[in-house]
């Protein structure tokens, strides 16, 4: 019975127990003690051993590595090994991924797989050149159940922790394991150390003064500067939070004094503000703000920390200190200046035109695209206030043009050059803060029946008058070009109490115009001493006042830098013409004046002859670009004559290309100089050679006749005393040979002479300094006289003229002409 009940107990245990499992669903749980039933579902109970994953390191502490130097210094290799049962197991993947402090390093394979490098072959080499790529995770396939890897420290101290994973086949359940790697400093720290270095980030545009502050003009113009410190270790990582406050910001004396102030809110939320307020670090940074005064200038702010303690409550024991400038503008332009009015001719020897050209698809022209004959021109201007900032970006600056009427009298353009304009003087007086303008009357008249009305011109041709709707354009006389020829030339300074810049006119009465604007309210009255110019329609060229954006017409508008860009346009047939742009701004009490002449394309521009047809037909074609630095041309003539030759020249540019036809423009108003003439005789440099033989024969025998005195002097003979014989026989030989030599050079000499006396060549040019005029032409005449013709073995005279322009505008090559006797080769 005892046994019967004792195999009864056995059998109601097995039964509890599979009930158990049944129920709780316990595979998984018995998986692990080698139980080989069966479970339920995939996640069920399978009676197998559960796998485990281990991750070790042969270094779990590495130093910074502040130069990221690619060392086994920096460097440490980790292993991760699978098991089952105690056993190694042959994992499908293992991935090692970097689970936190990613910018503390990084992790390797160091397989010389090349799917994990990147090679590349350097210029010049055959030799292929692989470098290891640097990863974040690690993935391995088909282990054995043991990989390894390696881990690089970087330059930024803190603990890594890297994850190793893989998937348990049985249960499909993923299992890691973890290893924390410390990245190490100085005194074997990973996080922030004492204060080393303190950093402003703060952007470089200024701010405004408080009585101009945001939303009272154009463009946005703000009074607060908003700005961060960062306060940094030894090796560059934030430091910890203080018992007290971490920096002391502070502005230093020698600012505007215009009631700005400091502000900013520290860790527990106190709210800072003065001149000196103490900042915590919120988030690894401390923010605060400038509020910008009344007056303009520079503030320059200090921030310290205490390297000492880390708190600057309880004094500052070691300073580290930096310091910050921030400019404090008015937002109100007070001047303007253009860039120049030929820059790029004057620093690159070109010009910076364009030429417009048509698509030659609407024309049908398979030649290329056909030329419209308008130039494009940049112009730049620069703009600043009192204190040489620059504006907002996205101030509005208005440019006006002016090319009429010019003087028909005087510089008459285009035969005389670039001209002038007629309604001009030294003498303007503007009333401060007023509309009118006055300028005394001429006191010489120009022509019969002259008005002598400064702003009414008879110039033989039309009338000049300054009607409203003209444009009065006022220059600073301490800059204006005394030089008729190149009258107001140079860009005008822009002096507040010269009232630089343009007005509209709107009435006139006598020596007198009425403006739409006010002049300048300035306490210095200048007087009648203002350089004034008038211009009125029409007009050859224009200048833009609105940019294309995106496809969109904007105003010209200042940049971040205060420079202002805009085209202006004229037509091939107004080059070397005089114009005047003017800038304005802030209303029209800022301006800027620039004066020059409609440039051509000065790339590749020519000299050339035109006439006569002798040298004509010897110059390159026009259709040649480049042309060579040198271009000559030659023609003979009869000896001893008088020759007057008259010669025209021509100024073009360097052309555009319409129609796959080099077209060029001619350019009036260039100077071209002529150098002085270079005469070659070649009668006259053989007289002067044998003069010179004769000298040096001469020379020869005096000296040998004070070396040997008496040589040649007649003794008795001393083996027949009724006989003569020289004192030194072979002396006296070479004496005899000298003194031949000297009446061969002296025959010669004369010789020569005479055929030279024959002949005195002269040469000149008139004038000796031309300029283009109407069509690019300038004349001049070639004057020789007296040229002596080729005898024997002896060449003719000739003269070498050489010309060519003075720039720096227009810079073409030279020409020589020779005139000569020589007949060509």
């Amino acid at each position: 019975m005892r046994a019967l009940m004792k195999e009864l107990k056995e059998f109601i245990g097995l039964c509890l127990l599979a009930l158990m499992l049944a129920g709780w669903g316990m595979g998984d749980a018995l998986a692990g003690s080698g139980f080989t039933g069966s479970g339920g579902g995939g996640g069920g109970f399978t009676g197998q051993a559960l796998v485990s994953i281990e991750i070790t390191a042969d270094k779990t502490t590495l130093p910074v590595n502040i130069t990221k130097q690619f060392s086994q210094s920096y460097m440490s290799t980790f292993y991760v090994t699978v098991k089952q049962n105690g056993n190694v197991f042959p994992a499908t993947s293992i991935s090692v991924t970097v689970a936190s402090g990613l910018n503390t390093g990084s992790l390797f394979y160091l397989d010389g797989d090349k799917t994990h490098q990147t090679c590349t072959t350097p210029a010049g080499s055959t030799t292929e050149v692989c470098v290891d790529n640097a990863y974040r995770s690690l993935v391995f396939e088909k282990t054995s159940g043991i990989v390894s890897g390696h881990f690089l420290a970087g330059s930024t101290p803190g603990a890594v922790v890297l994850t190793a994973t893989t998937q348990d086949p049985n249960t499909k359940q993923t299992v890691s394991a973890n290893l924390t790697i410390n990245v190490v400093g100085g005194g074997g720290g990973i996080t922030g150390g004492a204060p080393a270095a303190v950093t402003f980030v703060m952007d470089p545009t200024p701010v405004y003064i408080s009585t101009n502050p945001d939303g009272t003009t154009p463009v946005s113009q703000s009074n607060i500067k908003l700005f961060q410190v960062f306060v940094k270790d030894d090796l560059g990582q934030p430091i910890n939070p203080s018992s007290g406050h971490t920096l002391r910001v502070e502005m230093l004396p020698n600012r505007p004094n215009g009631g700005e102030w400091l502000s900013t809110t520290d860790a527990a939320g106190n709210p800072q503000e003065g001149t000196s307020v103490l900042a915590d670090m919120v988030g690894g940074a401390a923010t605060l703000a400038l509020h910008a005064g009344t007056l303009p200038g520079t503030v320059v702010i200090s921030a310290t920390a205490d390297r000492a303690d880390n708190n600057v409550d309880n004094g500052i024991q070691m300073a580290i200190t930096n310091y910050a400038t921030i400019p404090i503008g008015t937002g109100v332009i007070s001047s303007l200046t253009f860039s120049g009015p030929f820059a790029d001719a004057v620093l690159a020897r070109s010009n910076s035109l364009n030429a417009l050209l048509t698509d030659p698809t609407q024309f049908l022209n398979p030649k290329g695209a056909l030329w419209n004959g308008i130039y494009t021109r940049p112009i730049s201007v620069i703009a600043s206030d009192p204190f040489g900032n620059p504006p907002p970006a996205g101030t509005p600056i208005t440019f006006r043009l002016i090319d009429s009427p010019l003087d028909m009298l005087q510089n008459r353009y285009p035969d005389q050059g670039h001209g002038q304009f007629a309604i001009t003087g030294y003498n303007g007086d503007p009333q401060e803060g007023g509309w009118e303008f006055f300028a005394p009357n001429r006191t010489i008249p120009r022509v019969n029946g002259d008005t002598l009305n400064p702003f009414v011109v008879p110039n033989g041709v039309s009338w000049a008058i300054a009607d409203p709707l003209c444009l009065l354009v006022l220059q600073d006389p301490e800059v204006i070009n005394p030089n008729t020829s190149t009258i107001n030339s140079l860009p005008s300074e822009g002096r507040l109490e010269y009232h630089v810049g343009s007005r509209v006119i709107t009435g006139r009465q006598g020596n007198m115009l009425i403006v739409n604007e006010p002049f300048n309210q300035v306490s210095q009255n200048v007087g009648a001493n203002v350089w004034y110019t008038v211009g009125c329609a029409p007009h050859k060229g224009n200048i833009a006042n609105f940019n294309t954006v995106s496809g969109s017409e904007v105003s010209v508008m200042t940049d971040a830098n205060g420079v202002a860009n805009t085209i202006m346009n004229y037509p091939a047939s107004q080059v070397g013409r005089r114009f005047m742009v003017v800038a304005e701004s802030n209303g029209g009490k800022v301006g800027a004046v620039m004066t020059h002449w409609y440039l051509g394309n000065d790339v590749g521009a020519i000299l050339t002859v035109t006439a006569p047809a002798q040298l004509a037909q010897q110059m390159p074609a026009l259709s040649v670009n480049p042309w060579d630095p040198l271009i000559t041309a030659t023609l003979v003539v009869a000896s001893g004559e008088s020759i007057n030759l008259p010669v025209t020249f021509q100024v073009l540019d360097g052309g555009v290309t319409s129609n796959g036809v080099l077209v060029r423009t001619p350019i009036p108003g260039v100077s071209i100089s002529a150098e002085q003439p270079v005469i070659t005789n070649p009668a006259a440099t053989a007289a002067a050679a044998a003069e010179a033989q004769l000298a040096q024969a001469t020379a020869a025998l005096a000296a040998f006749d004070a070396a040997n005195p008496g040589v040649c002097d007649d003794v008795a003979d001393p083996t027949d005393p009724t006989k003569t014989v020289k004192r030194d026989p072979a002396k006296c030989a070479t004496r005899t040979e000298l003194a031949a030599a000297v009446d061969t050079a002296t025959t010669a000499a004369v010789s020569a002479s005479a055929l030279a006396s024959q002949y005195n060549p002269t040469a000149s040019v008139v004038p000796a300094t031309l300029t283009s005029g109407g069509g690019g032409y300038a004349y001049a005449t070639l004057m020789v006289n007296d040229l002596p013709p080729p005898v024997g073995d002896l060449a003719g005279g000739s003269v070498d003229f050489y010309f060519s322009t003075i720039g720096p505008e227009v810079s073409s090559e030279a020409i020589k002409i020779t005139v000569t006797t020589n007949p060509p080769q």
